[in-house]
This record gives C-alpha cells, sequence and structure tokens, in this order.
C-alpha cells in the first residue's frame, strides 16, 4: 500500500495528471466480457508484455508451471488407456486434485508475477513507457493470464465425466479468476503514484 504522503500528493495533482488518473481508472476496470481472447503462445503473449512494460523479469516460473500441468495432462491419458492401473474412482480423485492443484498453481505464479511487476513499476525514476500503454498493457496480460486458467479448466474437463467435478472446476477457476482479476484494483494507486513522482522528477 501507499503511504498517506503518497495519497496526499496524489490528490494535489496538476489536471494533466488527473486526466492519466481517469484513463488508469477507466483502463483497469474489470467489465463484462473481458477474458475473451486467444492467445496462441503464452510465453511469447507473457513475454511481449514485459518488453512493452520494459520490465526484464523471468517468466520460468510461469513456463515451468504450464509444463507441470501438460505432463499431469500426458500421465491421465496414460492411465486412462491402462485400465488395470488403478481402480476408476481412484482416477477420479487423482484428475480431480491435479486439477485443482494446477488452477491454483498456475493462479499463485501468475499473482507473484503481477508483484513484481508493482515492485520494479514503483522503482523506477523515469517514466520510460507512457501511462496509457503501462494501463492497457497490464490489463491485457491479466486478460492473458486469466484466460489461461480457464484453458486449464478446459483441459482438465475434457478427461472427467463427472458433472460434480466438472462444477467443481468452474467454481475453483471463477473464485481463481477473480483472485487475479483483483490485482488490476492494486495496480491504480501504483500508477497513479508513478505518474506523481515522474511528473516531478
Amino acid at each position: 500500500m501507499l503511504s498517506k504522503e503518497c495519497v496526499l500528493k496524489m490528490k494535489n495533482t496538476p489536471s494533466d495528471g488527473n486526466t492519466l488518473f481517469l484513463y488508469i481508472e477507466t483502463s483497469l476496470e474489470l467489465k463484462s466480457g473481458d477474458s475473451e481472447i486467444i492467445i496462441e503462445h503464452l510465453g511469447a503473449a507473457v513475454t511481449d508484455c514485459l518488453k512493452t512494460l520494459k520490465i526484464d523479469l523471468p517468466i520460468s516460473k510461469i513456463n515451468q508451471c504450464r509444463y507441470e500441468i501438460a505432463q499431469h495432462l500426458s500421465e491421465m491419458d496414460m492411465t486412462t488407456l491402462d485400465e488395470t492401473a488403478k481402480p476408476t474412482e481412484t482416477k477420479k480423485t487423482v484428475l480431480l486434485a491435479n486439477s485443482l492443484n494446477s488452477i491454483a498453481g498456475f493462479t499463485a505464479r501468475s499473482v507473484e508475477l503481477f508483484k513484481k511487476i508493482a515492485e520494479l513499476s514503483l522503482l523506477k525514476s523515469t517514466l520510460e513507457v507512457d501511462m496509457k500503454t503501462q494501463a492497457d498493457t497490464i490489463k491485457f496480460l491479466n486478460e492473458v493470464l486469466c484466460c489461461e486458467i480457464d484453458n486449464i479448466r478446459e483441459q482438465f474437463e475434457q478427461k472427467t465425466e463427472s458433472k460434480e467435478d466438472v462444477d467443481r472446476l468452474y467454481l475453483e477457476t471463477s473464485n481463481a479468476i477473480s483472485y487475479l482479476q483483483e490485482t488490476l484494483y492494486f495496480f491504480v494507486p501504483i500508477l497513479k503514484w508513478i505518474v506523481v513522482k515522474t511528473s516531478k522528477s
């Protein structure tokens, strides 16, 4: 959270800064229909966003998480082929556990990425990327990661025949996406403070 001094300075921002404030608030506002985008390559999309923001961050944790999810899915395919490997109920339990763990793990890595972006953005002394581009890129990156969470849900859902498990996956996915979208509100005061700080430098 920003200090009281930062908040006070933001309230005394000139009119051009207030225009940017409004743009930030509007850009990062959640609207119905968000997260309806198609990304062919997750890693490339995330990397492009970081380059646009001029933030130097590795995305190895997200890539590793996505690799492990692919491994889980592949192992389930092998288990399905070998019907004698495990009792059906055990397979059902393993499938649900892997699904929920995958969604939770990817969400955690995504939130961690946004926190790192926020930290590095606050450390910058100059405005390297115009504020509108920053707000739009952060919103887009959030949409990309939310879409990937839903994509993970869909991949696991295709492997289960249990309506109860499908409903559980939808619920957990909805909670995960809502949690990740809340990081956008976290960026509103941060981007506003960057406007104030860089306008005085």
